[in-house]
């Protein structure tokens, strides 16, 4: 499924590697204008890569720095005009016991994936063109949102409040601004490559707790999201989209 998205200015963060990256390449392929932002430096080559044709400009920020929200936003605006989407894809984890969780594991996993999205949103919505009639923001949550993991808790928390953050701010923002979010299962990602690798997940019985018994790739969620920023999905906010392969079902 395909869509045009010329008409589309978007800001998408955590968009050096993994989903990230992925949405961003889908978005750039059907014609959305992109700002791509990480904390990697890695994503100004991105940004130069042949998929994105000239159509991205990129910015290296940490979202947990308190006014990397506002900056961001500001710089996003000057390098490409006013935005009309936004994907909150940056995210951080970890993988420690709760009884083993410190202050400044806790604080910074909040700050990137809680309240980095809300305060993007907050000034997206705030440097809104006239003209933009359907802008939406899309939220990458997590299915951690609706089910417990061991060893996962804080960022199970930051996910869960994002999910319920989208559904206030659909109604707040509305009829102006469509917010939705997304709560992807196991995506294979460089990420989860690592995990493999160091032994924290073992992925054939990770995707054995789903119906459909495999990862689910990165463009499945870049058609998702293209398709939620489409005129097909505009009576559509304050949803949460899993796509799991069925494993919230068990």
């Amino acid at each position: 499924m395909s869509f045009d998205h010329s008409n589309r200015r978007i800001l998408v963060t955590g968009a050096a590697n993994g989903l990230g990256l992925g949405i961003a390449k889908i978005l750039a392929a059907v014609g959305a204008q992109l700002v791509l932002a990480d904390v990697d430096v890695k994503v100004m080559e991105r940004a130069e890569e042949s998929g994105f044709r000239g159509r991205a400009v990129a910015f290296v920020h940490d979202l947990a720095d308190r006014d990397a929200a506002s900056i961001l936003i500001e710089e996003s605006v000057s390098a490409i005009g006013s935005l009309n989407g936004l994907v909150n894809c940056a995210a951080w984890s970890f993988h420690k016991p709760a009884l083993a969780t410190s202050i400044d594991d806790f604080d910074r996993v909040v700050a990137i994936n809680q309240r980095a999205p809300y305060f993007l949103a907050c000034h997206f919505a705030a440097q809104l063109s006239s003209a933009d009639d359907d802008a939406c923001i899309v939220n990458i949550a997590s299915v951690n949102a609706l089910v417990g993991n061991p060893n996962l808790t804080a960022y199970a928390g930051t996910k869960g409040a994002l999910v319920a953050m989208t559904r206030a701010l659909a109604v707040e923002f509305a009829p102006r601004v469509r917010v939705v979010s997304i709560s992807p299962g196991s995506v294979r990602t460089y990420v989860t490559n690592q995990l493999i690798e160091s032994g924290h997940i073992d992925p054939e019985a990770l995707v054995d707790t789903a119906l459909i018994k495999r990862f689910i790739t990165v463009e499945e969620i870049g058609e998702l999201v293209s398709f939620l920023f489409s005129s097909a999905a505009r009576s559509i906010t304050g949803a949460n989209w899993v796509i799991d392969g069925g494993y919230t079902t068990r």
